[in-house]
């Protein structure tokens, strides 16, 4: 299951990040060449880098590379070790909980506002961020496969 999941996002990932560079590119080359612009364009990319950013983060938990100060950590050997390694986890984690909580608020409250370009609602880009949450607690506490 985790495989499959891992799979997914990267995919989506790699699906976001072409498709954001197409679009800019796109916009770039009709902007300076063809002396006009594609009127969806940039709001489009703004929204797939929101989806990027969050999922990355998602990833970067996967990867426990999220930024850490591990100065103190390293410093300390055994059961101190062990304690600061929890606490660095219980503080990520009541991170993510509550930006998850209130991005889930501002999501449904918004549902309304629609973008002008694209003529989606704004929830769909502020939903970004509940489901990169979501995706974080997942891979902050489900276990690596064994590779």
């Amino acid at each position: 299951m985790r495989a499959r999941i891992d799979s997914i996002i990267d995919g989506l990932l790699v699906i976001c990040l072409a498709t954001m560079a197409l679009i800019v590119s796109a916009n770039v080359f009709c902007r300076f060449v063809l002396n006009f612009s594609l009127y969806w364009a940039d709001e489009l990319a703004m929204i797939i880098f929101v989806w990027l950013t969050f999922l990355g983060a998602a990833v970067a938990v996967r990867e426990n590379s999220h930024y850490v100060l591990n100065f103190l950590t390293e410093k300390l050997s055994g059961a101190s070790q062990k304690v600061m390694l929890f606490v660095q986890k219980s503080l990520m984690t009541l991170a993510i909980v509550i930006l998850l909580i209130f991005s889930s608020v501002v999501t449904w409250q918004i549902q309304s506002w629609i973008m002008p370009a694209t003529e989606m609602s704004r929830a769909f880009v502020y939903g970004a961020c509940p489901v990169g949450c979501v995706f974080m607690l997942y891979y902050a506490f489900s276990k690596s496969p064994v590779k």
